[in-house]
């Protein structure tokens, strides 16, 4: 299993799409800060009422707390699609599959890389962050340093979660272009749309208010601030959930 890992991680840090989306993320991190004082400015000149001024300090849990600030969170599940098919669609998953006792470990070896590949981005999102912010404004450390640290951590565990849901689409299902699209809208925080109206057909059912996006982890991600529990809770049961069904599932598979 160690030498299937390490060979995910080879394969992962060969690939291309993994480099160049890594790339965009940091450029997009980068100009995170800067890009919002262009529109302050934009927004100043243009306006004839009195404007705050930008300020001139920020602080260093607040970008702790947000590695993926724009578009960084789809560059990562994007990435993550592309790294999940690459071993269908270049056809030598047959060849690796069948050295293992079970077909499945090939699941679970992704999602262990997954979460180097994330914390690669994740650390990468946030370098930007403050490299751009010091071109605008000064950081300070503040007395939340701590709680963002937290609250990264939960962010980390709750983005493996919804690899667990990718690698179900993408590995298990072989399904890129779904995959991709599971990717944008969650990295655009456009799945809430998707929520209404499963929850509104679940009410129908059950005859009673069901809304979903509150345990979903895409969803639980974005809250401000983060409830430690609630978020551990939604990583576990949406991991516990998808991981073994794409496991299982995988490993029952004739693999082509």
């Amino acid at each position: 299993m160690g030498n299937l890992i390490k060979m995910d991680l080879y394969r992962m840090l060969k690939t291309r799409t993994f480099w160049i989306c890594l790339a965009i993320a940091f450029v997009m991190s980068l100009g995170y800060m800067p890009l919002g004082k262009l529109m302050y400015i934009l927004l100043t000149s243009l306006s004839t009422e009195t404007q705050e001024p930008f300020p001139t300090e920020a602080k260093l849990s607040g970008i702790v707390s947000n590695p993926f600030p724009l578009i960084c969170l789809m560059m990562v599940l994007l990435s993550l699609c592309f790294y999940f098919y690459a071993d269908v669609e270049n056809g030598y998953i047959k060849n690796i599959a069948g050295q293992m006792p079970m077909k499945g470990f090939t699941i679970l070896s992704k999602f262990m890389a997954a979460g180097v590949h994330n914390l690669i981005f994740i650390a990468a999102c946030i370098i930007g962050n403050l490299i751009g912010t010091l071109i605008v404004q000064r950081i300070v450390g503040d007395s939340g340093v701590a709680d963002s640290i937290r609250m990264l951590a939960l962010k980390f565990l709750l983005l493996q979660s919804i690899c667990a849901i990718l690698l179900l689409v993408v590995s298990t299902f072989r399904s890129k272009s779904l995959g991709m699209i599971l990717a944008v809208l969650f990295g655009l925080g456009l799945t809430p749309l998707i929520y209404a109206g499963i929850s509104e057909a679940l009410k129908s059912v059950f005859g009673q208010e069901t809304d979903i996006s509150k345990y979903m982890p895409d969803a639980v991600m974005g809250e401000n601030p983060l409830d430690t529990v609630k978020a551990i809770l939604v990583a576990i049961v949406t991991g516990g959930i998808f991981l073994p069904l794409a496991i299982r599932i995988f490993d029952r598979k004739d693999v082509k």
